[in-house]
């Protein structure tokens, strides 16, 4: 990977409106990261990848992209930090490293499937989720060597049904935290770099690593 990336933590109080809307609803989330850039095409050209985390009494938002955002138009009680150019620990083969994913594990159904052309379906068990990381670091360079599995909730804002109770639609994701053993290079960085799984432009899909302490 030649491309250089870079890296922006955005933070706020988790009293205030962006870090509930970053916990619960993605949507909102999607539109406060996509400020950083002039219009969507730029955004789509630099490869945004974002994910967003609460330590402590703050929520944060790490942000990925190719070209560095300008985050000028976000409100003035917002913490930036950045960007800054993502400095990733050595990745060689056999190398070990800790990593974080928030994604959605999924099945996808051929093109011709004679009821569900091209849906995606949702893994909802936790083997089915193990199988689909194992065969993500199949396909990007890296083997599990150990993971924890954290099950994280959104609520759907946009669609029309909500559920009984007049609440909206949960959505679910899986934030995978552990460690990997790298078995390619070139594949990891570029997983890095374009990210893992669906819906990357709503907050999944970034893998971040670290080395192990």
């Amino acid at each position: 990977m030649n491309q250089e990336l870079y890296i922006t933590a955005i933070s706020a109080p988790i009293t205030t409106e962006i870090a509930a809307d970053g916990w619960q609803n993605f949507y909102e989330l999607h539109k406060l990261v996509y400020k950083g850039f002039p219009d969507k095409q730029t955004a789509t050209k630099a490869r945004v990848l974002y994910r967003f985390d609460i330590d402590g009494d703050h929520g944060y938002i790490c942000v990925q992209s190719k070209t560095p955002p300008d985050w000028s138009k976000l409100p003035p009680f917002v913490k930036v930090s950045g960007p800054v150019p993502l400095q990733l620990p050595p990745c060689n083969p056999g190398d070990k490293l800790r990593f974080r994913l928030l994604a959605k594990p999924s099945w996808k159904t051929p093109r011709k499937h004679p009821q569900h052309k091209n849906r995606r379906f949702a893994l909802s068990e936790e083997p089915e989720q193990r199988d689909w990381l194992n065969r993500k670091g199949d396909q990007h360079g890296f083997k599990i060597e150990q993971v924890s599995l954290t099950d994280r909730v959104w609520f759907d804002t946009k669609v029309k049904e909500y559920k009984s109770d007049g609440s909206p639609k949960e959505l679910h994701a899986v934030q995978f935290d552990g460690i990997l053993t790298v078995t390619d290079k070139e594949a990891l960085l570029q997983a890095v770099a374009n990210g893992v799984g669906p819906q990357k432009s709503y907050g999944f899909g970034l893998l971040s690593l670290a080395p192990i302490p």
